[in-house]
């Protein structure tokens, strides 16, 4: 009896994480598909135009190519990676946090960032992120989503 219901409560658990998934899957904007898998890194510094805001900085030629990118850019090209390099998703993720703390994006990212650690199976540090992610967004958007792949809960 106890073996049944063990069986019963863990199928429970892995179709709500199937419906979680479908319906986030569903929900997610449309520009994710059209959106670049990476940002090559530059062949040589060219002498060609720069950015508008980058004119002032002495060593923009040698930054690293997401370190130009705006954030939204940041958190796509991390939404296309989570998967397939979860540990270069895992890094764009924290330089984002780096560069904006308190972004638009914010809520997003720090989710990303959870499902990049789980993808390299590193639970105990995704269960680490999702607790940093109930402590700065108490009513974010991926709150169920983390709960269910964690088993952390909002305190």
């Amino acid at each position: 009896m106890r073996r049944a219901l063990n069986v019963g409560f863990f199928v429970c658990v892995l179709a709500c994480a199937v419906a979680l998934y479908v319906r986030l899957q569903r929900h997610a904007p449309a520009s994710t598909a059209t959106a670049p898998a990476a940002v090559p890194p530059p062949a040589a510094p060219s002498p060609g135009p720069r950015l508008a805001s980058a004119p002032s900085a002495p060593d923009a030629g040698h930054a690293h190519p997401s370190a130009l990118l705006p954030e939204h850019a940041l958190v796509q090209q991390i939404r296309a990676l989570v998967k397939t390099e979860p540990q270069r998703a895992e890094a764009l993720a924290r330089e984002a946090r780096r560069r904006f703390p308190e972004g638009v994006e914010s809520d997003e990212r720090d989710a990303l960032l959870v499902d990049a650690l789980i993808n390299q199976q590193r639970i105990g540090a995704a269960r680490d992120e999702t607790y940093y992610y109930f402590d700065h967004h108490p009513d974010g958007r991926f709150a169920e989503h983390l709960v269910v792949m964690t088993g952390v809960h909002p305190h």
